[in-house]
Formats: structure tokens, C-alpha cells, sequence
């Protein structure tokens, strides 16, 4: 098993995402802008676990197998996923293919968040805050996933993303 220290202690802002490498090499890290403009983005509208039964939220950020393409982790069989908190979740290759889950950096603005100028009257998606499980959260579409997900696989829901690596 290989050692890997707190999240926090490795990425210190959390609007920082950071990306690590199997061979080693220098992590890449993210912002939300950079995760904006050089990844195409997808838009996720979903219950979550935690939805009131029916509710559902549109999502926008880029897919993870992108991000794990670009960073050469595309044939890794699992990632982990670490929270800013040190929560820590494992996602397999064939979870990330069926699913398409997207790391969201949005959430469309409801009339509530133009009220409360948190969204401008023209304004479509508002960055996640930390209320909302941003600013990086791993989104799934729910409706899709086997009944045994919910609550048996709930831990594949990461708030508060800060790390992704391959599990070695």
C-alpha cells in the first residue's frame, strides 16, 4: 500500500484541483476556469442521494474520463478520489464508462439565486459553492445507477474534490 497524505496538505486552495500522475511525475492541477475552458463541458440535470424524491439539479463541468484522458489515466482500472476533507473514494474504469459521471463545477441558477444575487437575471449556470458541494463535485446521473448504488454506493458522490490519482 502506498502512503498518501491529506488532501489538504497537498492541494492548500481549495479551488485548486490536483491531478496525480501513475508514473510519478509532477501532479497537474486545475482551476475552475482552467476545468471550464479546456475541457468541453457536459450538463448533468439529476436527483442526488440526498434529493428530496424527485427534485433535481442540472450540473455543468467536464467528464472525469476527459480529465483522466488528458492526464494519461485513461487505462486505469480505479481512481481515487480524495475530498478537501480527506474523504476518500474509489472509482473504478467500468463505473466511469457506464456512467459518464462529470465533475461539476456549476450548478444552473434558480430564480431563488437571482433573488438573492447569487445569479444575474441573464446568468444560465453559478459556480458551486461549498454548501453545494463545490467547488468540485462528482456528479452521477442517478436515475441510471443500479438500485444497489442508492444507499450501498453513495460514497461514489464526491464533494469538495481535491485529488484524483490512480489507485496503485
Amino acid at each position: 500500500m502506498t502512503a498518501f497524505s491529506g488532501a489538504n496538505a497537498q492541494a492548500p486552495d481549495p479551488d485548486i484541483l490536483k491531478v496525480e500522475h501513475a508514473s510519478g511525475e509532477r501532479p497537474s492541477t486545475y482551476t475552475i476556469e482552467q476545468l471550464r475552458n479546456d475541457f468541453p463541458q457536459h450538463e448533468r440535470t439529476t436527483g442526488t442521494p440526498w434529493s428530496p424524491t424527485g427534485a433535481t439539479i442540472s450540473f455543468h463541468g467536464p467528464l472525469l474520463s476527459d480529465i483522466l484522458a488528458k492526464n494519461g489515466l485513461a487505462d486505469a482500472t480505479e481512481v481515487e478520489l480524495r475530498a478537501y476533507n480527506d474523504f476518500v473514494s474509489k472509482i473504478t474504469s467500468d463505473e466511469i464508462s457506464r456512467f459518464s459521471p462529470i465533475l461539476a463545477i456549476e450548478q444552473q441558477c434558480q430564480d431563488e439565486d437571482r433573488t438573492s444575487g447569487l445569479c444575474s437575471n441573464d446568468q444560465l449556470y453559478r459556480p458551486l459553492s461549498i454548501d453545494d458541494g463545490g467547488p468540485f463535485y462528482l456528479v452521477w446521473p442517478l436515475k441510471d445507477l443500479p438500485p444497489s448504488y442508492v444507499p450501498g454506493r453513495n460514497s461514489i458522490w464526491v464533494w469538495f474534490v481535491a485529488v484524483i490519482r490512480p489507485v496503485q
